[in-house]
């Protein structure tokens, strides 16, 4: 067996595990920067209402302007986001995406065309787990903080890639 055959054994097994297995895929979710505000009694029964997804290079996850249908947690790997053609951002490993599926009624389009780079291991959550979680308050206290964070953190991205383009547009003026 060569390295790549190696990689792509360890990969499926990974993935496999985190299906099959609910420690090690409350574990997975545990090392995710965005279940960091989650306590771990609610994490435990988040994990569970979690569908391990894997996607391989160039996959599309979801397509910009789409009725949107489900919420994505990235547990390895790495995804792009393109809006109108153009890349705007990068979704790494412990990041979510889809999180509007969660401030919505009814039907929520995607802002992004979300595209796999290489290999990605997800845990998903579909539109009728979200609702399920929407209708428990006590659940949504917690996922409430993580996606408030999230949004956060992906406002000051934005901000920061809008500083970079005002500089180097007043640079070349």
């Amino acid at each position: 067996m060569d390295e790549f055959d190696a990689i792509e054994d360890n990969f499926a097994s990974y993935a496999k595990l985190l299906t099959e297995d609910s420690v090690a895929r409350f574990a997975a979710l545990r090392g995710c920067s965005f279940f960091d505000p989650v306590p771990d009694e609610w994490l435990k029964r988040i994990s569970e209402m979690a569908s391990i997804q894997t996607y391989y290079s160039d996959v599309c996850l979801t397509s910009q302007d789409d009725d949107m249908k489900a919420f994505y947690v990235v547990l390895q790997g790495s995804a792009e986001a393109f809006r109108n053609g153009k890349v705007v951002g990068t979704i790494d490993s412990g990041e979510c995406f889809g999180e509007a599926i969660f401030f919505g009624n009814g039907t929520i389009a995607t802002s992004a065309t979300v595209i796999a780079d290489y290999k990605i291991i997800a845990a998903e959550f579909s539109k009728g787990v979200v609702e399920n979680l929407r209708a428990d308050p006590d659940a949504m206290v917690s996922m409430d903080k993580a996606l408030l964070l999230a949004l956060f953190k992906k406002l000051q991205r934005a901000n920061h890639k809008i500083e970079k383009l005002m500089l180097t547009n007043s640079m070349s003026n």
